[in-house]
């Protein structure tokens, strides 16, 4: 088919230059039978805007448009295919089916397409000023030279396009409070209402008398304390907080590619706050204004942030088993011998977990919050008590693989009093340094050709020393008045007190 500019030459060359149709032909490279429809042709009305011609197919669209109608209402599994209302249609309809199956094929999308079309629409939302949506998102970042995979929790306001963002070990509740809490903190202000998925440390599984979901009572003990309204998303259905879900692929496509090294978790969430912000410098996509104007108009909608701390952790009780240690969440942890039996306390935040007693009042130890089933957190330093009575169980334990060799190699040679004495060196050695520390310190005890453990003790007194104080030079005022010095009183001391 031919242009209309094309139509328009060909009719010129005919019309107001008398050439004839042969003519053209040579000139266009056209058919014979093309110039001479377009030259005849009077009707140059566009197609699109005339009643169709009846189609053998029109008398099969009501009925395969309430066949797919009445999908909407079914199981997704067991929803008309293209090839089943062809099938039907020769079952029920076959003096209407004067048409192929690929005839078919095509109306049942076309008619699909009008069933689903409005479901499939969008309307411009105005959301209203002061709320925000909450979501978790993934990246990848290094951590002491190894790739790990971590959780950032993103909190978008619509309004403005607004986002702040902390990075996570985990998604679990209290990562989800700390990281709000955080980004509170930041800001200074709380959004008066928080759009949350129906995440299993939010939401409980059961309903309240109007059929809603309820969220759980520590969260709600939590907006209490910070003054927001708790908002729940329907589940799988994303696009009930949709600013949030697209905030967090704009912030892990900006922020974190390539892959940042993490080295202090508090430090690096400190300084993406502060990237947060910086990007909300940028022009909002649709009023061309800086984000974070429309985001400090919008504080006028929050509220302050309560000064006063929330504990946001969650205890539970564990008895010490004969190993002395407490399983959590597939997790083992150590605790010291001396409580084997007894019932503790763990306090679990974000990423450590505190061992303490069972009225509180003492802190037993800490280890850093595993999330792994199976792994385990051993503070050997606990157990060194009950090794020290054991001294043969020391080759079968994990802490021997841990002691370096020069340590390894010290214990073999020691006696048994020695041996004891030794490992309470090493406790107080590790109470304030590490493995690396311990071996140093024997090493440069060897040096000097000792080996009592009395002899590590004061080397590492001497390492601990503030040589700064024997170092340092003193510096006198120039305008110092000079003084005597008589020593002649000492004379009275050396002879007997008398003076001669």
């Amino acid at each position: 088919m031919l242009t209309i500019t094309q139509v328009n030459y060909i009719r010129d060359l005919y019309f107001w230059e008398g050439k004839n149709i042969t003519e053209i032909c040579n000139l266009t490279g056209r058919n014979y039978r093309t110039i001479k429809k377009y030259i005849e042709q009077d009707d140059f009305n566009s197609k699109e805007h005339k009643v169709k011609r009846p189609n053998k197919s029109d008398v099969l669209r009501p009925i395969i448009n309430k066949w797919l109608t009445e999908d909407k209402f079914r199981h997704h599994k067991q929803k008309h295919t293209a090839k089943r209302i062809y099938d039907r249609l020769k079952e029920e309809y076959p003096d209407l089916l004067k048409v192929s199956e690929r005839t078919v094929r095509r109306i049942v999308k076309e008619e699909r397409e009008k069933v689903y079309g409005a479901d499939n629409a969008y309307l411009k939302l105005e959301h209203p000023g002061g709320e925000a949506q909450v979501d978790f998102g993934c990246f990848k970042a290094y951590e002491n030279g190894t790739l790990k995979d971590f959780h950032m929790l993103v909190l978008s306001f619509p309004k403005s396009n607004a986002g702040f963002a902390v990075a996570t070990r985990s998604e679990t509740r209290e990562a989800l409070l700390e990281g709000m809490v955080t980004i509170f903190n930041f800001m200074g202000y709380v959004p008066n209402t928080i759009w949350f998925d129906q995440m299993s440390s939010v939401a409980l599984r059961t309903r309240d008398e109007r059929g809603v979901v309820k969220p759980t009572d520590f969260i709600v003990r939590f907006a209490t304390h910070y003054g927001f309204d708790i908002k729940l998303c329907n589940p799988n259905s994303g696009h009930e907080k949709g600013n949030v879900e697209n905030k967090v692929g704009t912030i892990r496509r900006n922020i974190f590619v390539p892959e940042p090294t993490i080295k202090d978790l508090d430090e690096f969430n400190q300084k993406l706050l502060e990237k947060c912000l910086e990007a909300n410098k940028e022009l909002h996509y649709r009023h061309k204004v800086p984000i974070k104007d429309l985001f400090e108009s919008e504080k006028t909608l929050m509220i302050p942030v309560n000064k006063v701390v929330f504990d946001t952790a969650n205890y539970e009780n564990r008895k010490v088993n004969k190993y002395g240690l407490v399983e959590y969440s597939g997790c083992r942890y150590s605790v010291s011998p001396k409580y084997v039996g007894e019932t503790v306390v763990l306090k679990i935040m974000a990423n450590k977990i505190e061992i303490l007693t069972k009225d509180l009042s003492v802190k037993i130890t800490e280890h850093p919050r595993l999330f792994e089933r199976g792994q385990e957190s051993i503070n050997y330093i606990d157990f060194i008590d009950i090794i020290k009575l054991r001294p043969n169980a020391l080759k079968y334990l994990s802490i021997y693989s841990l002691l370096p060799t020069s340590w390894q190699d010290y214990l073999k040679s020691l006696d048994k009093e020695s041996y004891r004495q030794a490992f309470d060196v090493l406790r107080m050695i590790l109470l304030e340094e590490d493995m690396d520390y311990a071996d140093k310190v024997l090493k440069e005890t060897l040096k000097h050709k000792s080996i009592s453990p009395e002899a590590v003790e004061i080397t590492y007194k001497r390492f601990k020393e503030d040589h700064t104080l024997f170092e340092s030079t003193i510096y006198f005022p120039e305008d110092l008045p000079p003084y005597e010095v008589d020593i002649n009183q000492y004379d009275l001391l050396l002879l007997g007190g008398e003076r001669r």
